[in-house]
């Protein structure tokens, strides 16, 4: 009787290394495509900062004329002058675009970055620095949001956004288990309660002291 055992345990073995080498493959494209993703969002976020640097800097300028025209005009009792709060970061810029505006014009994880940002005080707490949000309370923030639980590679991508957008006015430090912990300067909070208020009239009811 002829032996068919070794011919079956061959082609058994060379379909499972085929499926291997076609798994194998196609993770490595997905993960070139995921940095390529990477990349290419990083790429727009300096874009983004480099033009909202070149409007702050517009802003400064036009503020600086407008003061001194002023200083050469008398003005009357009845003139009421309306402060308007200047974004001084790329993140404050981003806060100050219109709802209809932010869809065709910010990468989801900086949605999420302003998402959270706009109402900060209502996620963080008070620290010596400012205020802190941990990596475990933003995801519970970006889950509550999206109404879905957020990915760690999410949670880090917005981190990374708050971190980039926010300039000096956002750090990104560690707690002592190792925790990645997001913390706003008092600075740059009392500037988005002031233009949230400025633009919507409403006091969140948490107050920053200043």
């Amino acid at each position: 009787m002829p032996d068919t055992c070794p011919t079956d345990i061959s082609l058994s073995l060379d379909d499972e290394s085929s499926v291997k080498e076609t798994v194998s493959s196609l993770v490595e494209i997905v993960e070139q495509q995921s940095k390529r993703i990477n990349e290419l969002e990083d790429q727009v976020d300096e874009n983004f900062a480099y033009h909202s640097k070149e409007r702050a800097d517009i802003h400064k300028r036009l503020s600086e004329v407008e003061e001194t025209v002023s200083q050469d005009e008398t003005p009357t009792p009845e003139t009421e002058e309306t402060t308007i709060q200047q974004a001084e970061t790329p993140l404050e810029d981003i806060i100050q675009l219109p709802e209809e505006v932010v869809e065709d014009n910010l990468t989801a994880n900086q949605e999420r970055a302003r998402f959270v940002a706009k109402d900060i005080l209502d996620y963080s707490r008070s620290v010596p620095a400012g205020y802190a949000l941990k990596s475990s309370q933003l995801r519970r923030v970006l889950t509550a949001k999206e109404d879905s639980s957020a990915h760690t590679e999410t949670v880090s991508r917005v981190i990374e956004r708050l971190d980039d957008l926010g300039k000096d006015g956002v750090q990104v430090r560690e707690t002592r288990s190792g925790e990645r912990t997001v913390v706003f300067t008092e600075e740059i909070v009392k500037r988005i309660v002031a233009y949230r208020n400025q633009n919507h009239s409403v006091v969140s009811g948490t107050e920053v002291s200043g």
